[in-house]
């Protein structure tokens, strides 16, 4: 039977210079070669995940938006849990009337639409991640068929205000800070773990023999939920604690460690 090996991507497959380091790439292939499945999981959008492992694992599963949205190596969905679209269009224009040096993104799917490519934290965000965002306006978002997330830019006070009036107006999604600066927002439960247990199911696998690697808080149900699951060395020491298999930083090769003495 097959095994999955779920990795988490900033902090954990990437090093901190956004690279998947050699060893690393040859530890995957060599377990995708021994008939292993290798599927990353974030809170990226798929376009920006597909870049990173383009050139040495072409064809994957992908879970994007911490569980969102999963799709097969073809690139078929496999399962979507999106945010209602009128809720979605309803704080934009919230935003931009009450808020309007707060940025607003929206990604559907593939597609990342954002309020002002100028602007200097989604630019920043291209720029991070690698592709560029489709200029939109609020009468764009009505063509929308489903919403997977909603990031929110600005300054770390201001952020703190919306995500206080959020929070109070929309009990059923999702809100919470990635960074002082970023408010991300998704329909209620999407968690990183219960994607993991989707995929396995949908290929037929152990989910009790698949292996995770992650490093931060949102991806302890993820480290949970599989039977092997390892906490990068530079993770909070709290998720450290709370997993107790520790592997090296992602600066040096922690997610290789693993795969070249249990799967190669």
């Amino acid at each position: 039977m097959v095994k999955i090996i779920f990795s988490d991507i900033d902090g954990t497959l990437i090093n901190d210079q956004l690279q998947v380091t050699q060893r690393t790439r040859d530890a995957i292939v060599s377990a995708v070669e021994n008939g292993n499945l290798f599927v990353p999981v974030s809170a990226r959008m798929p376009e920006a995940i597909k870049p990173i492992i383009r050139d040495f694992l072409p064809k994957t599963p992908i879970i994007s938006y911490n569980g969102a949205y999963i799709q097969d190596e073809n690139g078929q969905e496999i399962a979507s849990s999106p945010m209602a679209t009128d809720m979605g269009i309803a704080i934009c224009r919230y935003l931009e009337k009450e808020h309007p040096d707060i940025a607003w993104n929206v990604y559907s799917g593939e597609k990342w639409l954002s309020q002002d490519r100028f602007n200097k934290w989604i630019s920043r965000e291209e720029d991070v991640v690698g592709i560029s965002s489709q200029e939109a306006v609020l009468d764009d978002l009505n063509s929308l068929r489903e919403i997977h997330k909603l990031l929110l830019m600005g300054e770390p006070e201001e952020i703190l205000a919306v995500e206080a009036v959020l929070k109070q107006g929309y009990p059923e999604l999702s809100i919470s800070k990635s960074y002082p600066y970023y408010l991300e927002i998704m329909a209620a439960g999407i968690q990183k773990g219960r994607a993991v247990a989707r995929l396995a199911d949908h290929y037929g696998a152990n989910i009790q023999e698949a292996y995770a690697f992650g490093d931060n808080f949102n991806d302890l149900d993820m480290l949970d939920a599989v039977g092997n699951g390892y906490v990068m060395a530079n993770g909070p020491e709290a998720v450290r604690q709370a997993i107790g298999k520790v592997t090296a930083d992602n600066n040096n090769d922690g997610i290789a460690d693993v795969l070249e003495e249990h799967l190669n």
